[in-house]
């Protein structure tokens, strides 16, 4: 598992050294206009965050929040909003991000159907809990003058070199994740002994850790001009950085164990049994519990994981089903006890109240909305393919 976390981080830092972030930021800018640019932070966030650490892209991001707030007369709210929740939303339910990973492989879930069915049930929960509930706040708070307003352009940024096309910004994001996507599907349509079956099971096994592999190179090669630092000291730097993330994701798996090991896991079938609870509102409501008290998204969603993996194999549950409602409950309750609620709340000055409204409000709609979507899948699991138990 830490080898294609360590992999997607490398990625990560990669685009952003290349400026692919700032890239993609005035891309989409440029295609949506001011008239609609609570939608394009929310697009530019939602999309950074699958490869970039949430909290490094809200710091590079959030200048230009202050201002769009500044050029737009809207309060600044709106667009702190749509970029923290279109970050939030990606960085708990769609791979490479750690957490979803994490949860995928402790689960034992295909990873192709897995990032299938984020991305559809993550679209909605972004718009909704980012792009239209920001705007909602726009409305509700009057326009603020927006403090520290920094110019958020490519030349004015440390990197003075020409920057990657918004194309390839893209196209190296997606990478990854198309890849192990054709790979999941290619054996439904092929015969099983075709040899181009067992190079897509190559791919996708492992946690996707071949086709991140490849990616990675892919970057190494096409970003070479971009990027004025040796690739050395890229490498080592990231690997350094994620060793608190390993940290994390042992602490996570090993609590999680514990509270397995206690008895349980066998207590919650047996209660489940008795009270005829869905394992995935059990899911979903024990993943968020965990989040809320313990301020880690990537702690929470791993130790619900661990926990009632054996209890969804007795109860007859997907593990992919699981471990999406997991994810989803792992977007909400943002609240003081999370060290990126306090990043938002001091980084652009909003106050607790306002970070309330703004962050924990927006995320909390988020997670509600990726749930529905999940239950709408599990309804719906006798026909879809991948959702078998």
């Amino acid at each position: 598992m830490t080898i294609p976390i360590g992999l997607g981080a490398l990625l990560g830092s990669l685009l952003n050294e290349a400026g692919v972030t700032k890239q993609l930021a005035n891309g989409v800018l440029a295609v949506a206009g001011k008239k609609k640019a609570s939608l394009a932070m929310n697009i530019i966030g939602y999309i950074i965050s699958i490869p970039v650490y949430m909290g490094s892209a809200y710091i590079i991001l959030n200048p230009l929040c202050k201002r769009l707030a500044k050029d737009t007369k809207k309060n600044p709210i709106v667009y702190i909003t749509a970029l923290a929740v279109g970050l939030t939303v990606t960085h708990c339910l769609v791979i490479p991000t750690p957490g979803p990973l994490a949860v995928s492989a402790t689960l034992g879930a295909n990873v192709g159907w897995f990032i299938f069915y984020a991305v559809i049930i993550s679209i909605p929960a972004s718009l909704i809990g980012g792009w239209l509930y920001g705007e909602y706040l726009g409305k509700k708070f009057p326009y603020e003058e927006p403090t520290e307003v920094e110019e958020f352009s490519a030349e004015n940024e440390d990197n003075q070199g020409a920057l990657p096309s918004t194309a390839l910004s893209v196209g190296l994001i997606l990478l990854p994740i198309v890849i192990i996507i054709i790979c999941t599907i290619v054996p439904m349509i092929l015969p099983s002994n075709a040899s181009v079956v067992a190079v897509c099971g190559f791919f996708t096994g492992g946690s996707g850790m071949m086709s991140l592999g490849i990616s990675v190179l892919v970057a190494m090669v096409v970003l070479r001009k971009y990027i004025s630092i040796p690739y050395a000291k890229v490498i080592s730097t990231t690997f350094n950085q994620q060793g608190e993330m390993f940290l994390i994701l042992g602490s996570g798996g090993a609590f999680g164990g514990i509270i397995q090991a206690s008895g349980i896991g066998d207590n919650l079938v047996s209660i489940l049994s008795a009270a005829h609870i869905s394992v995935l509102v059990l899911a979903f409501i024990l993943c968020l519990l965990l989040r809320a008290a313990l301020g880690s998204a990537t702690v929470g969603m791993l130790t619900a994981a661990t926990v009632l993996g054996p209890v969804a194999a007795q109860m007859g549950v997907s593990n992919v089903l699981l471990g999406l409602a997991i994810c989803a409950a792992a977007i909400g309750l943002t609240i003081p006890t999370d060290g990126g609620f306090w990043l938002i709340e001091k980084l652009d000055n909003l106050g607790v109240k306002k970070t309330l409204w703004s962050c924990t409000g927006g995320v909390t709609i988020a997670s509600v909305i990726a749930f529905v979507g999940v239950l709408i899948l599990g309804a719906c699991s006798g026909v879809l393919p991948g959702l078998s138990i």
